[in-house]
């Protein structure tokens, strides 16, 4: 299965990104036909240029060759998430404060969206001032985080 795939592919990749000074941002694995396509988007608090890029693809495909995690060919691709990046993680909203986001969290069964100035971040919630005033969202509830550009 591919999730199980994916965590295999994070457990051996993220100690190689995060010793080389990057974080792990979001990985995607797609299968067509007998191939695989692994998208790697890797950042750090002030970028990557295209010539680390360079270095971690070399670094992560000798990986991932070695521990022979996928069984058909590959193809690796390494970039930055953008600037529409997804929020993922708590430090991906506490470098976004002050800005204005979209997420999109699941209560009480049902998927709700809200848009606002990001206010504050703790371990276990992020504060928005939106239309309606303030909306506290805990993190383990948020599906999906947007920076609004």
């Amino acid at each position: 299965m591919i999730s199980d795939v994916k965590t295999e592919i994070k457990n051996l990749i993220e100690p190689i990104i995060s010793g080389e000074g990057f974080e792990l941002v979001e990985i995607k694995l797609s299968r067509y036909q007998r191939n695989y396509r692994l998208q790697i988007f890797v950042d750090s608090a002030t970028g990557i240029n295209l010539d680390e890029c360079a270095h971690l693809s070399r670094l992560i495909g000798s990986a991932l060759d070695v521990g022979e995690i996928l069984e058909a060919k590959y193809v690796l691709e390494l970039s930055s998430p953008g600037l529409d990046r997804p929020l993922m993680a708590e430090r991906d909203y506490k470098r976004r404060i002050g800005e204005e986001v979209k997420i999109e969290f699941m209560e009480k069964g049902r998927k709700k969206r809200v848009r606002g100035k990001l206010t504050a971040v703790d371990a276990s919630e992020v504060v928005l001032n939106g239309e309606d005033g303030e909306v506290r969202i805990a993190l383990d509830k948020i599906e999906q985080g947007k920076v609004i550009i």
